[in-house]
């Protein structure tokens, strides 16, 4: 029977990360609607820091994997194939956006839109204070600290040497700026780092064995509600989600039911994994792009702020295919092409290590 260990390292894809996926633009998706009488116990802020902890989980095991493969990672490839998987559907979005303010005449106006543009443009969106495409601000912060990341912790030999501490303090120090007043959500990486730090530990056989001790049920017994609070309380604490109090202690908490996700078998986990479940984390991407649109097209017909419940289910039904479907033809037309072109240009044998870990897909 393989062991817990190798069959993790041998695991190139974890379906339930999708599945997670999933949770998470469900909850950005609902709490978008514009129903507050509805949906203003709903908390979206925190579909957003569960989105962070994945992506830092994922990359970092691509980059730590990649490494013990081939001696080193390749910084370079990591950011070919970033951008190739990034900016195309991106740029596809805020010229949507554009076409909307300037043609259609929808949004903040021509004007204010105009002098965020470059900050938009840039992946600054957390610098633009809002408007039209204010959605962005979740991928200016991720883009940024991936630009960082990589070559902080796996090109500079200091850094290499000493990677898990190197990267503990940084969560410690992100931690620590979540509580100081005024600290602004959209600034903190708390979320990113609790993923990555995860990441390195369970590429370590020590690390491994303390981490694979989490995989318990009793364990995610005392975790969830510990979540489920922190996200109950997150928007009711002084300085909602803009405090950083809440989505800390839910950032670490997540972070630690991810061995139970990915190790153990449990119900949760193959709910997660059932594939038109994990199928729909593969579109997130897509869907948080354009899900915006998708709900000022459904807005013109039902309009929002409806106190009728049977009408703001049907607006949030109704979001939610059209978002899908858009996310599906941009994935198949765009998304997807253009992933694989990025392999293929940055695929090279190389040499590889015996007994070295299988590499990880990001979706």
């Amino acid at each position: 029977m393989e062991k817990p260990e190798s069959s993790f390292l041998s695991a190139r894809y974890w379906p339930q990360l999708d599945g997670l996926r999933t949770v998470s633009i469900a909850m950005v998706l609902v709490s978008h609607m514009s129903d507050p009488h509805i949906w203003g116990f709903l908390n979206g802020s925190l579909g957003v820091t569960l989105f962070f902890v994945i992506s830092g989980f994922l990359i970092t095991s691509l980059l730590t994997r990649e490494e013990r493969r081939r001696g080193r990672v390749s910084i370079i490839r990591f950011y070919v194939r970033r951008a190739f998987r990034i900016l195309p559907l991106y740029y596809l979005a805020l010229s949507t956006a554009a076409i909307a303010v300037f043609v259609l005449g929808l949004g903040e106006g021509p004007e204010k839109f105009a002098e965020r543009l470059p900050l938009l443009a840039t992946f600054n969106g957390d610098l633009a204070g809002g408007g039209s495409f204010v959605h962005s601000w979740s991928l200016g912060i991720e883009e940024k600290f991936y630009v960082v990341w990589p070559f902080l912790m796996f090109a500079i030999p200091l850094m290499k040497r000493h990677r898990l501490a190197a990267a503990t303090v940084l969560l410690g120090l992100a931690s620590a700026a979540g509580y100081i007043e005024g600290a602004r959500y959209f600034g903190t990486y708390t979320a990113i780092l609790a993923g990555c730090v995860l990441g390195l530990i369970m590429h370590t056989p020590r690390g491994f064995r303390v981490v694979s001790k989490l995989a318990q049920p009793r364990v995610a017994a005392l975790l969830i509600p510990v979540a489920i609070t922190a996200y109950i309380l997150d928007p009711i604490l002084p300085g909602g989600y803009q405090s950083g109090h809440a989505h800390v202690v839910f950032s670490y908490t997540v972070a630690l039911l991810f061995p139970s996700v990915i190790l153990a078998a449990s119900p949760l986990t193959k709910l997660l994994s059932w594939k038109p479940v994990a199928f729909l984390g593969t579109r997130t991407y897509a869907i948080y792009l354009f899900h915006p649109f998708c709900i000022d097209v459904v807005s013109m017909a039902i309009p929002a702020g409806q106190q009728n419940f049977a009408l703001a289910i049907v607006r949030l039904v109704l979001a939610a295919v059209l978002s899908v479907a858009v996310a599906e033809v941009m994935a198949r037309a765009i998304e997807q092409p253009l992933i694989r072109m990025g392999k293929r240009l940055t695929s090279s044998p190389g040499p590889t290590t015996t007994r070295s870990p299988a590499p990880v897909s990001e979706s």
